[in-house]
């Protein structure tokens, strides 16, 4: 992996994302997140040509492609692990891990080493309203970021340098991934609406980049998923219904997402449940029960969102509307 000099002690490996770590000494580091289960041995490589022992790491949050080597750190070097605790209870455990995983048995996690081997206990929990944590007498600040998880976090090192793990993603990376994940919208756009008044010397993106700055990607990112739910909008037959599973055949056919992979195909249903819920809690569509199963179809306010009504999406913290019909 590429190594960067961020500031002080303060650094951060380079490879298809970033992974932070601070220099306790010249032999000492503590991470920030670990990358994937794939990235272990380059990670490893690299700190041992560095000359450096990972003896503690705090998590952003318990994504696979952020904690892949948490537990195999631990168990390795005695590295301490910090989390929060709700993403602390969700690895604790392959069932744990199954609430993130629910489209695959838990019979089938032996199949995939980065889920079979993820389970660990940290030896810190970050309790909510804690906003620092020290990991081997050194502090490092916390600002609570959740949305994207249950409990994430962004991580300030002592250099005033922020890592933002994934609270938000840049342009190339938005485009790329189609739709950015977020456990609950709402919550991961008022995160956004709190980092856009977050200041540092310097910012780490995990998805990706160091930046002096980083307003400009939360607007980008504010208007892309803006224009996202409005297309989600416009994939509901007027007059018919959609769900999770036909708004999946929708998104696919649109975004030109071609995939033979299950777990695959379950993100962006799961995606596209997510996105389809924040609608109803806007009022843009509605829910109901016919032929045993749940559907979704546009309200009143939705069929008339080409009006000039002054209001649209999405309503979050700190941000005023965007209209729906720029988004035309």
């Amino acid at each position: 992996m590429k190594v960067e000099h961020v500031k002080g002690n303060t650094w951060t490996l380079i490879d298809w994302e970033y992974i932070p770590f601070y220099k306790v000494d010249e032999s000492h580091c503590i991470l920030l997140d670990t990358g994937t289960h794939e990235q272990r041995e380059d990670l490893e490589n690299t700190l041992l040509d560095l000359g450096l022992t990972p003896i503690g790491m705090v998590g952003s949050h318990a994504h696979i492609d952020h904690m892949g080597s948490f537990g195999y750190f631990q168990r390795k070097y005695g590295a301490k692990l910090a989390l929060t605790l709700g993403e602390a209870g969700q690895i604790y455990s392959h069932i744990g891990l199954h609430l993130q995983y629910s489209n695959l048995a838990l019979e089938e996690f032996p199949k995939y080493p980065e889920l079979y081997t993820a389970p660990c206990l940290p030896d810190i929990i970050v309790l909510p309203g804690e906003e620092e944590v020290e990991v081997c007498g050194v502090t490092f600040g916390l600002i609570r970021t959740p949305g994207h998880t249950v409990d994430h976090v962004c991580i300030r090192t002592p250099d005033n340098v922020l890592y933002l793990g994934d609270a938000m993603m840049t342009g190339r990376t938005l485009h790329r991934s189609k739709f950015p994940y977020a456990f609950d919208v709402g919550v991961y756009l008022d995160s956004l609406g709190k980092l856009r008044m977050a200041e540092a010397d310097k910012f780490i993106v995990a998805h990706q980049g160091v930046y002096d700055e980083i307003l400009p990607f939360i607007d980008l990112e504010l208007r892309f998923m803006t224009t996202r739910m409005v297309e989600l909008l416009d994939l509901v037959p007027p007059g018919g219904f959609t769900t999770p599973k036909l708004m999946t055949q929708a998104m696919c056919r649109k975004y030109r997402i071609h995939s033979e992979s299950v777990r695959t195909m379950a993100y962006y249903e799961s995606a596209g449940g997510i996105y389809i819920h924040y609608l109803v809690g806007q009022g843009y569509l509605e829910s109901y029960v016919e032929e045993d199963q749940i559907r979704y179809r546009l309200t009143q306010l939705a069929r008339d969102r080409d009006k000039p009504k002054g209001d649209g999406l999405p309503k979050a913290g700190l941000f005023g509307a965007l209209p729906m019909e720029e988004n035309k």
